[in-house]
């Protein structure tokens, strides 16, 4: 209940007065370099001015392999291998091959979210090259071999048997 109270107290200060905020003087230049790689994706962000940020896989901030943290460069990039970070496989039947998927976020304030920070869907086509392959391959017949083994036949032994009293039994046998 005390937070709710200062919540709704802090929200109306704001919506009755004017809220400063310290602007972030960068941002991306140009388009994203992507370089789709074998095993991975390279994205890379050219930036105005010296980048204090990370660029990062929606999502998957916490997750230190999904994440670069860049100091003062002005290039910020990302290397994506294609088993992490949730880099999604789509096969593709027309035309054949498979789509290399992901999104990456570029921010541009080391702690907070900011107007010029921007999400990038990134998408690499690896296109399925159409091989003949022709060798020489020689199959021959295989080869049955027979066991024969001899069993004997089995003996069957009848007995009849009383499990009666003694008297009983001596009378049937006379």
């Amino acid at each position: 209940m005390f937070r709710l109270l200062i919540v709704s107290a802090i929200l109306a200060v704001i919506g009755h007065q004017q809220v400063w905020a310290i602007p972030v003087d960068n941002g991306v230049e140009g388009e994203p370099e992507i370089e789709c790689g074998p095993t991975s994706i390279t994205v890379n962000f050219n930036t105005r001015n010296p980048f204090e940020g990370h660029v990062y896989v929606k999502g998957l901030f916490d997750q230190p392999g999904c994440r670069s943290d860049e100091h003062g460069r002005q290039v910020a990039g990302i290397e994506l291998p294609f088993d992490s970070c949730n880099v999604a496989r789509t096969r593709s039947l027309n035309p054949k091959g498979v789509f290399v998927s992901t999104t990456v976020v570029i921010s541009f304030h080391p702690q907070f979210v900011t107007k010029v920070d921007r999400a990038y869907r990134v998408q690499c086509f690896y296109m399925e090259a159409d091989k003949t392959v022709s060798a020489q391959l020689e199959v021959s017949e295989i080869t049955t071999q027979f066991q024969t083994q001899v069993v004997p036949m089995p003996v069957c032994k009848y007995e009849v048997s009383f499990r009666m009293d003694a008297n009983i039994n001596i009378k049937l046998l006379k």
